[in-house]
């Protein structure tokens, strides 16, 4: 018989003991990791590690996002929820398989809990955007502008209209240093026009 023991809380915390099981450093057997509580792997904080990670949290709120498998009769099925790599907070549990289904919604949780209010910033609207904008220094204080005081320095995302329905949110990687979320794009003036004609007929 095998010894259990609960899970710690906390994305830092559940990242060094899904670690440590994948690498047979407990009691547990090694194919129950991925049923624990993880950082998903591409997510703040989700580098490989057992031995723990900074000693020292950050100062501020960083989001992330975990994972875990479960078992659903046949087949497992992916749970997801917002975490913090700066303090011991978890969102909601949200299902799905990934690539915008149950992981975008645990990805807002977490900018709610870091950046409230995030969803007010200003979107960034065309596809080019997305690439050169950073890079444009002008552009880029223009935008940025309007974000609250200190959010660039702790990561805030950049907002930007979505290509199509449920295109997953983009964490951060080398070249971009922030989360990129995507919103559903508003309404457009062609739209109105085509609504407005409908009504006539």
């Amino acid at each position: 018989m095998t010894a259990t023991t609960a899970e710690p809380t906390g994305a830092q915390a559940r990242q060094t003991h899904y670690w440590r099981l994948r690498n047979g450093r407990t009691l547990a057997l090694t194919t129950s990791a991925p049923r624990t509580w993880h950082i998903r792997p591409g997510h703040p904080g989700g580098a490989y590690s057992d031995l723990g990670h900074e000693l020292d949290p950050p100062e501020h709120h960083v989001p992330t996002v975990l994972t875990r498998s479960r078992p659903t009769g046949r087949r497992e099925e992916e749970e997801f929820r917002g975490g913090c790599l700066a303090c011991d907070w978890e969102g909601p549990i949200h299902r799905g398989d990934g690539y915008g289904d149950g992981d975008n919604q645990a990805v807002e949780d977490a900018h709610d809990h870091a950046f409230p209010g995030w969803r007010t910033l200003p979107p960034l609207t065309t596809v080019e955007d997305r690439s050169a904008l950073p890079r444009d220094r002008g552009r880029w204080a223009q935008l940025t502008s309007r974000y609250p005081p200190g959010w660039l320095d702790h990561g805030a995302p950049l907002v930007a209209w979505s290509r199509h329905r449920r295109e997953a949110h983009a964490p951060p990687h080398r070249g971009r240093p922030r989360y990129e979320l995507r919103v559903p794009r508003p309404p457009g003036r062609r739209d109105i026009r085509l609504a407005e004609q409908e009504a006539l007929f």
